[in-house]
């Protein structure tokens, strides 16, 4: 051929098709560099990708699992998750994990859901929750759809229930209606599992959902609730509800407030705030606050109102406790009051305390034999900048 050389340029898929086209022109031992350079380029370029893609929080595409774990996609299916979006830049996959019975997960973010429609088994449904490093100290379990079977008319747990196990806390064993609630649970600094158990004992409860979201708490974060609580709200002002709570006028037989409980519930003190006040929620009925007492032989018009109310050394049984709190007596011509215990089927119109770190502790028994169609409480709380 007359004239300059002439390029080639070749693109190679694969080792067949690189050794199909450049057999002709390229020795075996120069097909062999060649390889090892695209190896090497490709190898690279996965290290360049990995690098840029942290395993961080991210928001799925999803519209009731919302948190995912962001990867690339080949590490996503290989941990049994679902890519549910992008993150890194479209560099990665947000990874939806999810898990049934009998499974583990080392992963934060992970939803642990019943099993499928076909599934007729009843019994311990448990998944084991190992550590993602060692600088996780908490878990804090969002149950975004839980409904398990009421309690017996005591208040126990009969039929089915949540129990969590394996830490350094104890958490109570629930039932009923516990969706929108939450618990935060201490994990064993020398790194044990955790299991978390939905235990079914009845045909009718083949029927239940569950969706609840397993978050890892780093042991250095702003979110890690105090020692000793159960429940953390971080908010200025919420609404905090006893668990299997259900505000309703309609006749409820025996209770649903849960038995033998005893817990704390925290709230973080916003920054330059030095109190907080806590009323009742009455949005829905008169049994916004109904945690002892006959419910069913009072005065109906009377329920809901500070007349129902009791306070102090009256509450031995079930009750919430507001460390120093003060209240204005309406029967008493509103002469400010102060005490610790909160119980009977009626609140306070207004409960204030500046006793920090601010908190709310629940007691209940084993006998709510004198406590029939109690609902439990729903409180409204909000933290305040005026404490004179």
């Amino acid at each position: 051929m007359v004239g300059g050389a002439v390029g080639v340029h070749v693109n190679f898929h694969d080792d067949q098709s690189r050794q199909e086209i450049t057999g002709p022109f390229l020795s075996q031992h120069d097909q062999q560099q060649q390889k090892a350079t695209e190896d090497r380029q490709r190898d690279e370029r996965v290290f360049i990708v990995l690098a840029e893609i942290s395993p961080d929080k991210c928001s799925t595409s999803n519209t009731t699992n919302t948190l995912g774990t962001c990867m690339t996609a080949n590490e996503c299916s290989q941990r049994g998750g679902t890519g549910s979006g992008t993150c890194a830049n479209g560099l990665g996959v947000c990874c939806l994990i999810t898990r049934t019975c009998n499974t583990a997960t080392s992963l934060n973010n992970t939803y642990f859901v019943n099993p499928g429609s076909g599934s007729s088994e009843l019994g311990a449904c448990t998944v084991t929750m190992n550590r993602m490093n060692k600088n996780i100290c908490q878990v804090r379990l969002n149950f975004l759809g839980l409904e398990l079977s009421q309690p017996d008319t005591d208040g126990n747990c009969k039929d089915d229930f949540i129990t969590v196990t394996g830490g350094v806390s104890t958490a109570p064993m629930l039932c009923g209606l516990l969706t929108g609630q939450h618990i935060y649970y201490e994990l064993d600094p020398n790194g044990g599992a955790v299991k978390l158990t939905v235990d079914r004992a009845t045909t009718a409860s083949l029927t239940r959902t569950w969706s609840i979201q397993i978050a890892q708490i780093p042991c250095d974060s702003k979110y890690r609730a105090p020692v000793g609580c159960l429940q953390y709200y971080t908010e200025t002002t919420n609404t905090i509800n006893s668990f299997n709570f259900l505000n309703t006028d309609t006749y409820i037989a025996g209770t649903r407030q849960l038995a033998n409980l005893d817990y704390g519930v925290c709230i973080r003190r916003a920054d330059n705030y030095c109190g907080i006040t806590w009323e009742a929620n009455y949005a829905n009925g008169r049994f916004g606050f109904s945690v002892s007492d006959h419910g069913d032989v009072v005065d109906p018009n009377l329920i809901g109102t500070s007349d129902t109310s009791s306070t102090g050394e009256r509450c031995t049984t079930d009750y919430v406790v507001i460390p120093s709190g003060t209240f204005r007596n309406e029967q008493d011509n509103n002469a400010p009051m102060q005490a610790d215990r909160y119980c009977g089927l009626g609140f306070p119109e207004i409960v204030t305390s500046t006793s920090q770190p601010f908190t709310l502790y629940v007691t209940t028994d084993s006998n709510e034999t004198s406590d029939e169609g109690n609902r439990g409480f729903s409180l409204t709380y909000r933290q305040t900048t005026t404490c004179t």
